[in-house]
């Protein structure tokens, strides 16, 4: 709002000198040309080093004579691609940042792994149940179903589907059904689709 507030005011102000003047100065605008190029293929880039992928050269040479003038003129353009990579370890800068040497950090994440896994929680239920992930989706989408968030619970069904034992598939597949009729066939043959 303010933007077009000042562009008003600079419009205004410009086309009063304008006509106080009583001239107008004629201008030229030279719009910018561009040259595109694509690269395709793979490259093996060093950490933070780089990688010449190509280039395209171009140059024109002109010249015009009219009676006993001549004139030249030249144009030359460069495009060049280039990749590079910078290479972020993670748990190297949570190692520095903690302190401690490389051993005391690996004994650190040690313990957080075995807190994590003690028995009851999230993560022993996951390896100790293949189906814990599509069970998990599938009570999402029956929520999400029941507090009118359709279109939550229409991917959850399609994403327990898809990680769900046969067995279990099929059961999560007949209730997708029932609950989305045409819509949820017409969805399970696209996934189908190779």
């Amino acid at each position: 709002m303010t933007f077009s507030r000042h562009s008003l005011l600079i419009a205004n102000a410009a086309a009063a000198i304008l006509l106080w003047s009583g001239t107008a100065i004629a201008q030229t605008v030279q719009l910018p040309s561009i040259e595109t190029f694509s690269y395709s293929g793979s490259v093996l880039v060093p950490d933070s080093g780089a990688a010449f992928l190509g280039g395209n050269k171009s140059a024109s040479f002109g010249s015009n004579r009219s009676g006993l003038q001549r004139g030249f003129g030249s144009s030359q353009s460069l495009s060049q691609a280039t990749a590079s990579a910078t290479i972020i370890d993670l748990a190297e800068i949570d190692r520095q940042i903690l302190g401690g040497t490389p051993e005391q950090f690996l004994e650190r994440e040690r313990d957080r792994e075995k807190k994590r896994d003690k028995p009851g929680t999230a993560t022993q239920a996951m390896t100790l149940d293949p189906d814990y992930r599509g069970k998990s989706l599938v009570r999402y989408a029956r929520a999400q179903y029941r507090q009118g968030n359709t279109s939550a619970a229409f991917d959850g069904y399609r994403q327990a589907i898809a990680v769900l034992s046969p067995q279990l598939k099929n059961l999560a597949t007949a209730e997708f059904k029932r609950v989305f009729g045409a819509a949820a066939e017409q969805a399970l043959h696209m996934a189908s689709l190779p």
